[in-house]
C-alpha cells in the first residue's frame, strides 16, 4: 500500500475513533503510531512514543499554556472577573438589555487576560447569570450573550488557539497576536449590535437601572489592575523587553501579586492551580498525539498530495478557502477547538500557502472559524460550559439563543475574507518582530 494511501486511510481513522467518542489527543497519537509503524516499520513507530512525548514536555516554547492558563484562573478566582462585569454594568446600564450587553463587554474584558474562551464562558456565566435571572432577562438572551460572549477569549490576545497556530506554523506569536485585535474587537462589536436585536424581537427587559451602588470613579477603579495587567504583558512583548514566553511568566506573577493584593484565599489559589494543571494536561495530551500524527502526515506526504490534487483539478484560490472554511464550520459543531487547530491546520497549512494566501490571515480565519464552532450546535463546547455553570438552563434554550450570534460570526467570516487587511494592518505596522 503506498504511504499517501495509509495517511488518507489514518485521517478517516481519526474521525472514526472520534465518532466513538475517543478522547481526541489518544485518537491521534494511537493513529500516529500505528500509521507510521505502517510506513516506516514498529521499531520506529515504538521509538516515536517516547520522542513525541518528550518533545512536547520538554519545548521550551510550550511553557507560555500553562501559565497563561494560571493567570487567568487566578484572576478568575480572586473575583476580577466580578469586578469587571460590575464595571461594565455600569457603563451600559440606560440601555435596555444592558446586563446582556455588560456579559459581552466584561466577558471581552476578561479575554484579554484568560486566553481561554471556556474559562471565560464559565467565569462570565457564574457571575452574571444570577443577577440576569433577578432582573427577568429571557433565558435564551442570557444564555446566548454568555456562550458568545465566551468566544471571544480565543481571539483576544493573549489566545492559547492564535499560540499553537504560531508554534506549529513557526509564525510569529507576536504578529498573530496583533493580528487578532482588530477581528476580536470586531466579533465584540457584532455580538452587541446582535444583543440590541434579540432585546428588540422579545419583549423589552424592564431592568432597575438605578445601580446607585456603583460610581463612575469606582467603575475605573476596579477596571485598573486587569487594564494594567495587560498593559504591562502586551507592552512588554512588543517593545522587545521579553518573549512570549517570558511574557507569560510574568503575567502570571502580576497576577498571584494582584490577587493576593485583592485577598485571594489559600483554598481559592489550590483551586486556580488545580484547574490550570488540570487543562494543561488535555491541551499537552492533545499536542502529544498532534505531534505522533504530524510524524504520519510527514511520512506520507499527504500535504503534497493535496497540493498536487489542487493544481491537478485547478482549483482556484478562494473555492480552495471557502471549502476550508465550510469544513471547518461543519466540523466545529462536534470537536474542541484546539483539537481542530491541532488536527487540521498541518494538513491544510501547506495547500492554503501555495495558493498564495498569507500565513497570518489564515491563521486569523481558521481560529474565528473554530471559534464558531464553540458555539455551534449540536455539541459547541461553550453551550455545554454554560449549562454546567448554569444548571437550571434547558439546554433548547441555550441552543436557541446562540443562533443569532453564530449568525454574527458567519457575517464575521465574511468581513476578514474580504478585507484581509483587517487582520493584517496592525502586524504590517507594529509588527515584523521574531520572537
Amino acid at each position: 500500500m503506498e504511504p499517501v494511501t495509509i495517511g488518507f486511510i489514518g485521517l478517516a481513522g481519526v474521525f472514526i475513533l472520534l465518532m466513538l467518542g475517543c478522547p481526541v489527543g489518544l485518537a491521534m497519537l494511537l493513529v500516529g503510531v500505528l500509521g507510521f509503524s505502517a510506513i516506516v516499520g514498529l521499531g520506529p513507530a515504538l521509538s516515536l512514543l517516547e520522542t513525541a512525548t518528550f518533545d512536547v514536555a520538554s519545548n521550551y516554547s510550550f511553557s507560555l499554556i500553562p501559565l497563561f492558563l494560571l493567570m487567568g484562573s487566578l484572576t478568575a478566582r480572586a473575583g476580577f472577573s466580578k469586578d469587571l462585569f460590575e464595571s461594565a454594568t455600569y457603563f451600559s446600564r440606560h440601555w435596555n438589555g444592558g446586563l446582556a450587553l455588560a456579559a459581552i463587554s466584561g466577558s471581552a474584558a476578561f479575554s484579554a487576560v484568560s486566553g481561554s474562551s471556556l474559562a471565560t464562558a464559565t467565569t462570565m456565566t457564574r457571575v452574571a447569570y444570577p443577577e440576569m435571572v433577578k432582573q427577568g432577562y429571557h433565558p435564551k438572551l442570557a444564555a446566548g450573550s454568555l456562550a458568545a460572549g465566551g468566544t471571544l477569549g480565543i481571539m483576544i490576545p493573549p489566545s492559547i488557539a492564535l499560540m499553537l497556530y504560531a508554534l506549529i506554523t513557526e509564525q510569529s506569536v507576536g504578529d498573530l497576536f496583533l493580528a487578532g485585535f482588530l477581528p476580536g474587537l470586531l466579533g465584540y462589536a457584532l455580538y452587541l449590535i446582535t444583543v440590541t436585536i434579540m432585546v428588540r424581537k422579545w419583549a423589552p427587559i424592564k431592568e432597575d437601572k438605578n445601580n446607585q451602588s456603583m460610581s463612575l470613579l469606582k467603575a475605573l477603579k476596579q477596571l485598573i489592575p486587569m487594564a494594567l495587567l495587560f498593559s504591562l504583558i502586551m507592552g512588554g512583548l512588543y517593545s522587545g523587553i521579553f518573549s512570549p514566553t517570558e511574557a507569560a511568566g510574568i503575567g502570571a506573577s502580576l497576577a498571584l501579586i494582584f490577587s493576593l493584593i485583592k485577598g485571594l484565599s489559600w483554598q481559592a489559589y489550590y483551586d486556580a492551580a488545580i484547574e490550570a494543571v488540570s487543562v494543561t494536561s488535555t491541551i499537552f495530551l492533545i499536542l502529544i498525539g498532534a505531534e505522533a500524527l504530524g510524524f504520519l502526515i510527514s511520512v506520507s506526504q499527504i500535504s503534497f498530495e493535496m497540493v498536487s490534487l489542487v493544481e491537478q483539478f485547478q482549483l482556484g484560490p478562494w473555492t480552495i478557502i471557502i471549502s476550508i472554511i465550510c469544513f471547518y464550520l461543519i466540523l466545529g459543531c462536534f470537536l474542541e477547538s484546539l483539537a481542530m487547530i491541532l488536527l487540521t491546520v498541518p494538513i491544510f497549512y501547506p495547500v492554503v500557502i501555495a495558493s498564495g494566501f498569507d500565513p497570518i490571515w489564515f491563521g486569523i480565519i481558521a481560529v474565528v472559524t473554530v471559534e464558531t464552532g464553540l458555539i455551534s450546535p449540536p455539541v459547541g463546547m461553550n453551550l455545554y460550559v454554560v449549562k454546567s455553570a448554569a444548571k437550571e438552563l434547558k439546554m433548547t434554550d441555550i441552543m436557541t439563543g446562540v443562533i443569532p450570534f453564530v449568525i454574527a460570526d458567519v457575517v464575521r467570516i465574511i468581513i476578514l475574507v474580504a478585507f484581509p487587511l483587517i487582520s493584517l494592518w496592525l502586524p504590517s505596522m507594529l509588527g515584523g518582530a521574531s520572537y
